[in-house]
């Protein structure tokens, strides 16, 4: 009876692992090889695929426009991370109180969460367009600005900060903030309700209850969010391409976009696989350092 119970199991879950293994670990095995190869489909009837070892990773770690578009990813997603997760616990708050109307709210939060990203990115690049942009529009009327806002175009730069950059930014927040909002729900719905009566008993305010119970209390949840935040960070590509396309001059340029760009506009699939490696180290390095974190703080319990 077990072993049919465990046959039954392994079933159900083979389309799924077929699933991973055709559409996620072939096309990822096939893209590193590539890596190591000379794969340029302009000259490949000429040349063939030589193997040239690691000069691809080296030729594309010289290129100044990959080292930058390296640069705002971890830019971009750290802002992301930063304004979606603070603007998460505030919202996750919101969702969890008791007040009339509470299911409209839920709703109205959680619906960027039914927008595909693709589809968010392309309602965004009509709302941000220079001159059509209804924001320009109403920030005119209202006496704000005298002419419009370049959100995707200006390319004038304060540091490493653009206006594009923010613009993608909050699109890219924006659009994950329902993910991050339930999942700082579900961990605020496993919180004891107890220790806040004995916190209201002790006359604690409401920062007193956030600081020494609530984030506490969410820190391992927190840390998964995060973690998983900058894992799709890392390889983040379809609002940044749809968006700016990587501009204006590679402004909002991220590894993805790098290597897509490389890939379909300069067939250089070698490259593309060589900037898709460094994307997989990078995005290995952050899981092997989250696990063994794991593992060490459940040892020292």
């Amino acid at each position: 009876m077990e072993r049919q119970k465990r046959l039954f199991c392994y079933l159900m879950v083979a389309p799924a692992v077929i699933l991973t293994l055709v559409l996620g670990l072939v096309p990822m095995v096939t893209s590193l090889g590539w890596s190591f190869l000379e794969y340029d489909l302009i000259r490949v009837q000429q040349v063939g695929t030589p193997f040239v070892g690691l000069d691809n990773y080296r030729e594309v770690l010289s290129d100044e426009r990959f080292l930058r578009s390296i640069a705002n990813t971890f830019l971009m997603t750290g802002l992301v991370i930063v304004f979606a997760v603070s603007l998460g616990l505030v919202l996750a708050h919101v969702m969890h109180a008791n007040y009339r109307g509470r299911s409209v709210v839920r709703v109205l939060i959680c619906a960027p969460w039914f927008v595909p990203p693709v589809v968010a990115a392309a309602i965004w690049v009509w709302l941000l367009n220079t001159d059509r942009s209804p924001i320009n529009a109403l920030l005119m009327d209202l006496g704000l600005i005298e002419s419009n806002i370049r959100f995707l175009t200006d390319p004038s730069t304060w540091g490493p900060f653009s206006t594009p950059l923010w613009s993608v930014v909050a699109v890219r927040a924006w659009n994950g903030l329902p993910f991050i909002v339930i999942f700082i729900l579900a961990g605020l719905q496993s919180i004891p309700r107890d220790l806040y009566e004995a916190a209201d008993v002790d006359g604690g305010n409401l920062w007193h209850k956030f600081r020494y119970i609530t984030l506490p209390l969410l820190k391992p949840i927190l840390g998964v969010l995060i973690t998983l935040l900058l894992i799709t960070g890392i390889g983040h590509f379809e609002i940044n391409y749809i968006m700016t396309g990587g501009g204006p001059q590679d402004l909002t340029n991220v590894m993805a976009v790098y290597a897509y760009l490389q890939a379909f506009n300069f067939f250089r699939f070698d490259l593309a696989s060589a900037a898709g490696g460094v994307i997989l180290v990078l995005s290995g390095i952050i899981c092997t350092y989250y696990i063994r974190a794991q593992i060490r703080e459940r040892d020292d319990r």
